[in-house]
């Protein structure tokens, strides 16, 4: 009865973290003989429903055939393949009607306004080499499509069709006007989900193997924009970023979030205690934030704002405190100086003990964060997750490393780590001496905290989710996925309106 119990506490995590969604052709009447003078009506600004259907159909026909020039009628139709937030069709494996489906699972976000929304889909086969950082799954991007028609020259008119960002762009100049671009937020972004049943489990696996398929690693969701700036999610235990499917699905449907921030997601096995995965992310963050932005010049990278889940937070934490000796002081019995250790063994210590806050990160949002531990984890259904969690290769095979060569380094509260004892869970108890440290380390002045807490929450109490010196806190009326609540997103969007902290 207690393994059942535990199952199901441990399902309903996994539950609360992930919010799936796909789409689903919707079925349109044949098309009718009126559907070419439709298309020549597009061509001259015409932006009424049949026109913009018709002028979406021939993007899609002009895409397969890969002809960007083509002579259409009375018309002289021609892709604009450069520009600010303007893509080549031939960026593209395939571009499609977004009207051709419904998503299933989240809320549709359209908006009114001159072209017509498509989806535009690219295999990420890494052809560029900022598709390191993009979802391995697949590239989609939420394009709006528009025909700006020009002079007249021998006889046809020339019409340029152009392929906007709709993230990068709201509004267009068309016949000297400008105007509102139509949009739909939701479709691409559910075509995207559609193709991640593979990353639904990995949220589970990873914590019951000890290694999985995938690597820890950002993805941007969006195109880079240079201007915009970073807004992280980090998920919680037994999860994955499909857990913000539907926050993240709210925020870009907000004109004021959207145009502000560019999101990214970053995933991580939780098998691994939280301290062990953020030395990994935060070197991930580095890497990619120098890949960007070289020279360090972006005006994106002077910010960042992150959101985190669960365990998501223990690593955010660790972005904006400053530990100094406190973690070394309580492991090890000597100095690191001291030690036998390989060049890598002597950068990975430094990484992860003695880590520098990253003052770029301007705010911080809580959701649902064991700071004081989880009594879940010190529980007896905590005692049956932990046998079943498996420890993370990487960090064990690491830490018997050390063992061997330098015998006795081990405080008395750390004496237990070889051997595969400790793993996610475990490090999630309140009696666990990291996270009293961890708890203890205050928030540096650069950086805003913000929480968010479940009332119901059975895993993590508003005690151990407070944060001394909090600019706001808010309950709502939730279990442990707090960010899910209605009342959860409006707080973070008030919150992402507030002007930079520092």
């Amino acid at each position: 009865m207690r393994i059942l119990a535990a199952s199901l506490l441990i399902f309903s995590l996994a539950v609360a973290a992930c919010a799936p969604a796909r789409l689903q052709r919707v079925r349109e009447r044949r098309e009718s003989v009126a559907a070419a003078s439709d298309l020549e009506r597009a061509f001259t600004g015409a932006n009424d429903a049949a026109a913009t259907k018709a002028l979406g159909n021939w993007i899609e026909q002009a895409h397969r055939s890969g002809a960007l020039v083509q002579e259409v009628g009375g018309y002289r139709v021609k892709f604009q393949t450069k520009g600010k937030g303007v893509y080549a069709p031939v960026y593209f494996d395939r571009i499609e009607r977004a009207s051709r489906y419904a998503p299933v699972g989240l809320d549709s976000h359209r908006e009114a306004g001159a072209g017509v929304p498509m989806i535009g889909h690219r295999d990420n086969q890494r052809r560029e080499a900022i598709e390191k950082w993009y979802p391995p799954e697949a590239i989609t991007r939420a394009v709006t499509a528009v025909a700006i028609p020009g002079p007249v020259r021998g006889g046809k008119r020339d019409v340029e069709i152009r392929l906007y960002d709709r993230l990068q762009t709201e509004t267009v100049a068309i016949g000297g006007r400008r105007q509102t671009l139509a949009a739909d937020f939701t479709a691409p972004w559910a075509g995207l989900l559609g193709e991640t049943r593979a990353l639904a489990t990995t949220g589970l696996t990873s914590v019951l193997r000890q290694q999985t398929g995938r690597e820890p690693g950002f993805a941007l969701m969006e195109a880079y924009d240079p201007n915009k700036t970073p807004l992280i999610l980090i998920h919680g235990l037994f999860s994955t970023p499909l857990a913000w499917a539907e926050l993240t699905n709210e925020l870009w449907a907000d004109p004021a979030v959207r145009t502000r921030y560019q999101i990214w997601h970053y995933l991580y096995p939780t098998n691994a205690p939280p301290l062990y995965s953020a030395r990994v992310m935060r070197k991930q963050l580095d890497e990619m934030r120098s890949t960007l932005d070289p020279d360090g010049r972006d005006p994106a990278m002077q910010r960042t704002v992150v959101i985190a889940h669960s365990m998501g937070g223990i690593l955010t934490k660790s972005l904006v405190v400053d530990p100094r000796d406190a973690f070394w002081d309580a492991i090890f019995t000597r100095p690191i100086g001291t030690m036998n250790l390989t060049r890598e063994e002597r950068a990975t210590l430094d990484e992860a003990f003695f880590w520098k806050p990253r003052k770029h990160v301007d705010r911080v949002i809580f959701c649902s964060v064991p700071f004081g531990g989880s009594t879940f984890a010190a529980s007896w259904v905590g005692l049956l997750g932990r046998r079943f969690v498996a420890p993370s290769k990487g960090f064990s095979d690491f830490f018997d490393s050390l063992e061997k060569k330098n015998p006795g380094i081990w405080g008395p509260a750390y004496r237990n780590l070889p051997g595969n004892s400790v793993n996610s869970v475990s490090s999630l108890s309140p009696q666990q001496l990291s996270m009293e440290i961890f708890h203890r380390l205050p928030i540096v002045p650069t950086t805003a905290a913000h929480v968010i807490t479940g009332s119901r929450d059975f895993f993590v109490s508003s005690t151990s989710s407070a944060v001394p010196g909090a600019e706001s806190s808010l309950e709502v009326p939730s279990g442990h996925g707090s960010f899910h609540h209605p009342k959860a997103i409006a707080e973070i969007k008030r919150i992402l309106a507030l002007p930079p902290h520092h």
